[in-house]
């Protein structure tokens, strides 16, 4: 059964600013094909792991796909501890943020900018000022949340789902499908 993951775009913090454009939601198959299509995809992958800690394992099935791992704030600790570290980098958050704004940065490994930048995990608040950021300043990343929050100024998100955390596990497990889905 899929999650309806186009429900309640309402931005989770009523502050957020928007500005003409807002996000819309989109269904788990779509925001896969999307990331899938991604010639350079980053998961940038924050502390509220630590509160909901099966995202870890699930930001791991991501990382498999080929999806690079920023790993923020201590979460680093958290892949070494379930021996992933194939494509995991830790970063702090806010110097990530900077980078991804420059066209000219090569990224964490060296290999060129991203294309699409994934949020997960993140603090709503940082995360929000981060997606708004690369909206006004670099329009060549795709910015998609697959967060358990409406991010009205990501290109592609997840409706609200903070208060359904069964159906948003379920709703990245879709996504995960559909990357792992041979071409």
């Amino acid at each position: 059964m899929a999650v309806d993951t186009t429900k309640t775009p309402i931005p989770f913090d009523m502050a957020t600013s928007i500005g003409p454009e807002i996000s819309k939601t989109y269904n788990t198959k779509v925001i896969g094909a999307i990331i899938k299509k991604s010639k350079r995809p980053l998961l940038i992958a924050g502390a509220e792991f630590f509160e909901d800690p099966v995202m870890f394992d699930k930001a791991i099935e991501i990382g498999k796909t080929g999806v690079t791992i920023a790993a923020t704030a201590h979460t680093i600790k958290a892949y070494i501890e379930k021996g992933y570290t194939e494509n995991v980098y830790s970063i702090g958050f806010h110097p990530l943020a900077g980078y991804l704004r420059f066209k000219d940065w090569m990224g964490l490994d060296g290999e060129g900018h991203y294309d699409t930048v994934i949020f997960a995990g993140l603090n709503y608040k940082f995360a929000s000022a981060t997606i708004n950021a690369l909206k006004n300043f670099n329009r060549d990343i795709r910015r998609v949340s697959i967060d358990r929050y409406y991010h009205p100024n990501a290109d592609m998100t997840f409706g609200n789902m903070a208060f359904k955390p069964d159906d948003y596990h379920e709703a990245v497990d879709e996504v995960i499908a559909v990357l792992k889905k041979k071409k």
